[in-house]
């Protein structure tokens, strides 16, 4: 079944009945794509593919819905379907059946965001926010839309290690360039903001403040990587007003 038509039919209350019943007539045919769509942002996909799921009943599901549960999305129906798919129950509690399906060795308990996709990852990050997606090499230009007019420039990386050589995601936004006599300020502006950090940055061989996130790759979900981008947007956008008085970025 093609996800984005799957995704669309549930979506609409006018057209959710139907497709569900399509996806589960169509039975494992359409478990590879529910399985993505748990991953979706919005309420409705997310409970529809869960219902979907338990009515088909295939193991592959049950690491991606442990996963709904530990991030605390839809947790009665993931719950419910668990029991369904197993004949186990551990109730709502993540922790048990991550043990439980961890020594079931017929059973692939990944989280599903693990095995997206970089491009697959971002699609289900950025669908239905105010930007526009520029593709590279591992790279990813985002132009977001804010209000007033503004917008703000987000860059996603996911070509870097930590320093334990573990991939990293890292979402960096340009605020202005960097001036010696503002590194004080900057760093005291760090103790003050909510989320993500403020450094410096290197654009066009031009030294920059910028506001700088990561994630650790493994256990990024989109829902993660969309919170970054727009908050790092917001406060991006802010620091660069404050510094300059431009939308330079």
């Amino acid at each position: 079944m093609d996800i984005e038509q799957l995704r669309r039919g549930l979506r609409h209350p006018d057209t959710r009945s139907s497709v569900i019943d399509a996806a589960i007539d169509a039975g494992k045919a359409s478990i590879e794509p529910l399985i993505q769509l748990l991953n979706d942002r919005n309420e409705s996909v997310r409970w529809s593919a869960v219902r979907i799921l338990s009515e088909v009943g295939d193991e592959r599901a049950v690491g991606p819905l442990i996963a709904l549960l530990e991030r605390d999305k839809n947790v009665t129906e993931a719950a419910n379907a668990l029991r369904s798919i197993t004949s186990q129950d551990f109730g709502e509690d993540p922790h048990a059946w991550r043990k439980w399906a961890s020594g079931a060795t017929k059973l692939d308990v990944s989280m599903s965001s693990h095995t997206m996709s970089d491009a697959d990852l971002m699609t289900a990050a950025t669908r239905d926010l105010p930007v526009v997606v520029h593709n590279g090499d591992r790279q990813y230009s985002i132009d977001v839309t804010l209000p007033g007019g503004r917008s703000q420039q987000v860059w996603v990386d996911f070509s870097r290690n930590d320093t334990s050589g573990q991939p990293i995601v890292l979402l960096c936004t340009p605020c202005g360039n960097a001036n010696s006599r503002r590194y004080e300020w900057a760093l005291k502006l760090n103790m003050s903001v909510s989320f993500g950090a403020i450094g410096l940055a290197e654009l066009d061989n031009t030294l920059c403040f910028a506001m700088v996130d990561t994630h650790l790759r493994s256990t990024v979900h989109p829902e993660d990587i969309a919170k970054s981008l727009m908050t790092l947007a917001e406060q991006g956008d802010a620091v660069e007003k404050a510094l300059t008085g431009t939308n330079r970025f």
